[in-house]
């Protein structure tokens, strides 16, 4: 796990594959097909190394944001308008969470959890407010950018602090290696203006990591890019490279 530099006073973190010793080594999912043992312990392994549990999303590419806080009786999770106890099923984790993402007030909690969000070459986005205590992590492929999962998590966290958050968007794959159909760029840039690209083969394609810069930036957030596309980078997982890999995590923690 590479510790990244601090966002609005919150510490992010990222995990990554293992280059070279199958496409699962280093995969926190649950939903590829590796052994859930193997994925708990490699959870559990970044709780430690974090010294705090760390909530996991059900990720399904929707524009769904819930938002944890403590309860009288415990960390609570306010999904789809109703309130539910926020589950502790395995050691270090709390969730899954049925979400894309995920918006944690950390204020006035001693040991709260760490968000996660796992991605193979979708835009996972960590936002940070209030001195690192207000946070949100946030998976946002074409779709779900589409659907506005970042306005959506943008506002949530509006509801809990009047700061502008800072923003990270992590590791992606780039606009010169998204490839898609002609009709699909196109369809995309009628909601997202700019946000169609041409790959390095002179094909169409789509820059989300532009277009959700843009995005965050109009809101008046103050975002930050990591430049590595997940499909040129071997050190992290990529489903356009390999549709049997892993999940790497980039993750959030309170200050």
């Amino acid at each position: 796990m590479r510790s990244l530099a601090p966002l609005g006073g919150a510490r992010v973190f990222l995990s990554e594959a293992d280059p070279g010793t199958g496409p699962l080594v280093g995969n926190v999912s649950l939903g590829v097909g590796d052994d859930p043992e193997a994925v708990h312990a490699r959870r559990r392994y970044l709780s430690a190394r974090l010294g705090a549990p760390i909530v996991w999303m059900d990720q399904t590419h929707s524009s769904d944001v819930a938002v944890v806080g403590l309860g009288e009786m415990g960390p609570i999770m306010r999904a789809g308008g109703a309130y539910a106890p926020l589950d502790s099923r395995c050691e270090g984790e709390y969730g899954p969470v049925p979400a894309d993402g995920v918006v944690i007030d950390a204020r006035g909690w001693e040991g709260a959890p760490a968000l996660a969000v796992m991605t193979a070459d979708c835009l996972p986005v960590v936002l940070s407010a209030d001195g690192g205590r207000v946070l949100a992590a946030v998976h946002a492929g074409r779709r779900g950018f589409l659907s506005g999962i970042l306005v959506a998590a943008v506002r949530a966290m509006s509801g809990l602090c009047a700061e502008a958050p800072a923003a990270l968007i992590g590791p992606a794959i780039c606009g010169q290696c998204y490839e898609v159909p002609g009709s699909m760029r196109d369809e995309a840039e009628a909601e997202a203006e700019g946000i169609g690209s041409r790959t390095r083969w002179g094909s169409a394609g789509l820059d989300l990591p532009g277009a959700a810069r843009r995005q965050l930036e109009a809101m008046g957030c103050r975002v930050a890019v990591d430049p590595r596309c997940t499909l040129e980078d071997a050190s992290l997982f990529s489903f356009r490279r390999d549709s049997a890999c892993g999940r790497q995590a980039l993750v959030v923690a309170a200050a």
